[in-house]
C-alpha cells in the first residue's frame, strides 16, 4: 500500500505590508471560500460541471463531472471556521481529505491553512513527484484566494 501524502501550507489574507489588497473580514473570507466549493469548475478547468446532490446541516454532497466520468465527494462546512472535502469513498483517491481552515492569530490578521491528506497515489513515486504535486496544490490554493477576492469584488456576497 502506498504511503499517503501529507502537505500543508498557509496563505496570508490580510497583509499590512500590502496596502493594495482589500482587507477581508472573516465572514467575507468564509463566504468566498464556500463559493469556491459550490462552484469548483471556476478553479479547475478539468471540471465540466458540478452539482449539489444533497444538503444536510453542516454537509453537502457534490457530483463532479469530467468528460464522461463523474465522482462524488462530501463537504463538511463549519461556518466561519473550515471546510473539509472528503474524496469519493469508492474512487481512486478514497480516504483523501482537503481541509481549508481560517486562522486568525490576531484580530483581522487572517490566514487560510490548506491541509492535504492524499491517498490512492502510485505505490512507487519519488520526492520529485510529491514536490510537483504539492506545488500544484499551492498554485491552486493561491488561485482559490484570487477567486474569493473576485467573487467579493463583484458584490456577490
Amino acid at each position: 500500500m502506498a504511503q499517503p501524502l501529507h502537505h500543508e501550507h498557509i496563505v496570508r489574507i490580510n497583509d499590512p505590508a500590502n496596502g493594495a489588497g482589500a482587507w477581508l473580514t472573516r465572514e467575507q473570507l468564509w463566504a468566498g471560500l464556500r463559493h469556491t466549493v459550490l462552484v469548483p469548475e471556476l478553479l479547475d478547468e478539468s471540471i465540466d460541471s458540478a452539482s449539489i446532490q444533497e444538503v444536510t446541516p453542516g454537509r453537502l454532497r457534490r457530483q463532479i463531472h469530467r468528460g464522461r466520468s463523474a465522482t462524488s465527494d462530501e463537504v463538511e462546512l463549519v461556518p466561519n471556521e473550515c471546510l473539509r472535502i472528503r474524496a469519493d469513498a469508492t474512487g481512486a483517491f478514497a480516504g483523501s481529505i482537503l481541509t481549508i481552515r481560517i486562522e486568525e492569530p490576531a484580530p483581522e490578521m487572517l490566514f487560510v491553512r490548506f491541509t492535504y491528506d492524499v491517498c490512492g497515489l502510485e505505490e512507487v513515486r519519488d520526492e520529485q513527484e510529491d514536490s510537483a504535486r504539492c506545488s500544484a496544490y499551492h498554485s491552486l490554493d493561491i488561485e482559490r484566494i484570487r477567486e474569493v477576492r473576485r467573487f467579493l469584488r463583484q458584490g456577490l456576497v
